[in-house]
């Protein structure tokens, strides 16, 4: 099979992202929740299904970079799943602001992007993301990457 009917195979079979804005206390300890913010609705199921289906943790999705962070800072996921291009604020600027608030000190965030040049990736890592991954990715790979930066957390 290749890569790209895989993708759309796994995003095909993912329930309805769930959204909770229950309104979370301002600790600064993570909750057990993963944060995905995509703007592409398929990229976005694709990696809900792969978390959901490989990880025991909460899932929410956000398309806009402005309500993630908002939504991120009501609720401190324990990892933020972060794709670049995304309306409103862009990855990079994303990552930046978590990074500069002590809230998210034990946040993990995996950059995930078509942009595969390396001044982006470089640029990712300055900004001090955990991970890198380009798209298209393996899912196996993904799931591994992402399974690393859960079992450091823990």
């Amino acid at each position: 099979m290749n890569q790209m009917s895989s993708y759309h195979n796994l995003a095909k079979g993912t329930k309805s992202s769930v959204d909770k804005n229950t309104g979370a206390s301002q600790s600064s300890t993570p909750k057990n929740e993963i944060l995905i913010v995509d703007d592409d609705d398929l990229s976005r199921k694709l990696i809900s299904r792969l978390v959901s289906k490989e990880f025991d943790y909460e899932i929410a999705t956000k398309a806009n970079g402005i309500e993630a962070l908002e939504y991120a800072r009501e609720h401190i996921p324990c990892l933020i799943i972060l794709d670049l291009m995304l309306p409103g604020m862009n990855g990079f600027e994303i990552l930046k602001k978590v990074r500069e608030d002590q809230i998210f000190d034990q946040t993990k965030v995996v950059l995930v992007s078509a942009k595969s040049r390396s001044e982006d990736i470089e640029r990712g890592f300055d900004l001090t993301a955990d991970e890198y991954i380009t798209k298209p990715f393996q899912p196996k790979e993904f799931a591994a990457r992402i399974r690393k930066l859960l079992t450091k957390a823990a």
